[in-house]
């Protein structure tokens, strides 16, 4: 199918999705559930990968750089340890912090790919005329961490309008979604994607749909609408606002969890004009003391968990046509239709305002059951931070490990019968193995690898956390992010960390699920080991290829047969 451009591939791409989504499996509830065919997934390629191509273009991307990060499709089935098990064993599923896109524009330090770019891809422009390789600008930023004057200077050097466009084009939002979507297709569409940071979830379920996939509950219907525009809360509003919010969650039927009053969603408002419109509408509402801080005026990092009358109002007032455009960021969880039925689904809270939900999904084929329990755990990379992560969200009462072990119990009680049942949990941990809290001995790693039974990582890390050995291989263990922030981020205490470590995690419990394999497919869906940290920097992320500050972790389990 020849590459097609503005309506003509418009009309294309919406005659291929219609297709699909007029087949049985468009309704969840559908007993026959047919997937898409393989002819209409590739024309559906085809059509995605014009869209891509062409807004990279017009973003001024270099077609070099455009073909380098073109992914390859792998039809349904292809694994790359072997073809993909037949009959009810084989499951798999992916695992992706996706970025979330008021997060994008974060001061990351990528590669250049823009076609005027004025000196050699390998090489940064400054301010004064001169040239530096694009590993040395890296180190120079490294080596700043924590030293705001040398970083203030490294801005003023490094501070050129091409370099700004440069990273714009890498994270534009548009061509993002098209290439999460083709990354979708070049693993094999997974049978189950777990995903963080989505601030997009409305833009992103119809996106994902197109190939097949569900994310909302049988018997459910109305649109999603994000939960701020009607000014759900959460326990910091009080008890009756959590209920609510649970009530809302539930009657919607979405596989999606959004942190209400997101960081997300504070750096959308205040790096927008609307930071500067809202306090001006809230007071002609008669809302700003909730919305604004009384001391500065200026919005309050929460400004619509739990407001009065919701935010829709307020946007519309501040000139913004379409308020469900932007949205708090939160997990979200799909599932293939012609592989699963969800059955119910479970928001979980804690005490320290910690969630995490919970889908149980059906198969299709055997009956068999698979409870995911998706979370995304508190960011940072020190003892004190790994501490905070135990005390707060996984070792309490009710936590992370307590609800991960009662979901095990739960199905290792069913036995191993046909109609047995398994547990999966999926998340962003922000937490590598090697990791150690305070104590200087324990960690997030063990003690979830406890609690479920077993991790895709098991063949890297021991039981603790302590690399195994590879002899021979010559690499260092795998990592799911290799990322640098610079002095442009709204993060400050992340500029100048190299962040490379495994923090994305699929534990399993071993009585029900085995590993068969991590799904060596392509650019994105291979395990990502770097010889060093130095050869690493070559391939920072976000990049064209995946543009996201996470690699997506995909897996082949297996259901254990009974003995």
């Amino acid at each position: 199918s020849p590459p097609c451009s503005g309506r003509q591939c418009m009309r294309r791409l919406s005659i291929v999705a219609r297709t699909i989504l007029a087949s049985p499996m468009a309704s969840e509830g559908s007993a026959a559930a047919a997937a898409p065919t393989a002819a209409a997934l590739e024309e559906l390629w085809h059509e995605l990968e014009a869209r891509r191509r062409r807004r990279l273009l017009d973003l001024g991307v270099a077609e070099a750089a455009i073909a380098a990060s073109r992914l390859a499709p792998t039809p349904r089935g292809e694994v790359g340890v072997g073809k993909r098990f037949k009959g009810s064993g084989a499951v798999r599923v992916m695992q992706f912090n996706v970025l979330a896109e008021a997060m994008a524009n974060d001061g990351f330090l990528v590669r250049p790919v823009m076609a005027e770019w004025p000196i050699d891809h390998d090489s940064m422009p400054t301010t004064d005329g001169f040239v530096v390789e694009f590993s040395d600008m890296l180190q120079e930023v490294m080596q700043a961490k924590g030293k705001e004057e040398t970083m203030a200077a490294l801005k003023v050097k490094y501070d050129v309008q091409v370099a700004r466009r440069n990273l714009e084009a890498v994270v534009d939002s548009e061509a993002r979604v098209l290439q999460l979507q083709l990354g979708v297709l070049s693993t094999g569409c997974p049978d189950i994607i777990v995903m963080q940071e989505v601030d997009t979830f409305g833009r992103l379920s119809v996106a994902l749909s197109e190939f097949g996939y569900a994310s909302q509950l049988p018997g459910k219907s109305a649109p999603y609408v994000p939960a701020h525009l009607s000014g759900q809360g959460d326990r910091r509003c009080g008890d009756a606002a959590e209920v609510a919010f649970l009530r809302h969650f539930q009657d919607s039927g979405h596989t999606f969890l959004p942190k209400l009053g997101s960081t997300a969603m504070s750096i959308r408002l205040r790096g927008s004009d609307l930071g500067k419109k809202l306090p001006d509408a809230a007071a002609a509402a008669g809302v700003a003391e909730h919305v604004c801080d009384k001391d500065s005026g200026k919005l309050k990092k929460a400004p619509f968990l739990g407001l009065p009358g919701g935010s829709d109002p307020l946007l519309r007032a501040c000139g913004m046509s379409d308020p469900a455009s932007i949205d708090d960021d939160g997990v979200a969880i799909f599932w293939r239709r012609d592989r699963f039925e969800a059955t119910s689904m479970q928001a979980h809270f804690n005490s320290e305002n910690f969630s995490a939900i919970e889908v149980r999904l059906k198969a299709r084929d055997s009956g068999r059951t698979i409870i995911v329990l998706g979370t995304h755990l508190g960011s940072g990379d020190t003892p004190k931070d790994e501490t905070s992560r135990l005390e707060k969200q996984v070792l309490k009462e009710e936590g992370l490990a307590a609800w991960a072990r009662s979901l095990r119990q739960e199905v290792v009680a069913m036995g191993a019968g046909e109609d047995r049942a398994a547990v999966l949990l999926v998340l962003d941990a922000n937490a590598h193995p090697q990791l150690r809290a305070l104590d200087g001995e324990s960690n997030v790693w063990g003690v979830l690898r406890d609690a479920v039974g077993a991790s895709v990582w098991d063949a890297y890390f021991d039981e603790k956390g302590s690399e195994r050995a590879a002899e021979g291989s010559g690499l260092d263990a795998p990592v799911t992010t290799n990322k640098l922030r610079g002095f442009a981020s709204d993060q400050v205490r992340k500029i100048g960390s190299h962040a490379y470590h495994a923090i994305d995690h699929i534990f399993f419990n071993p009585e029900g699920l085995e590993l068969r394999g991590h799904a060596e497919l392509g650019q994105v869906g291979r395990v990502q080991r770097y010889k060093s940290k130095e050869a690493a920097v070559q391939d920072m992320l976000p990049s064209l290829v995946n543009p996201s500050d996470h690699f997506p972790v995909v897996v082949d389990l297996q259901w254990r047969e009974s003995p």
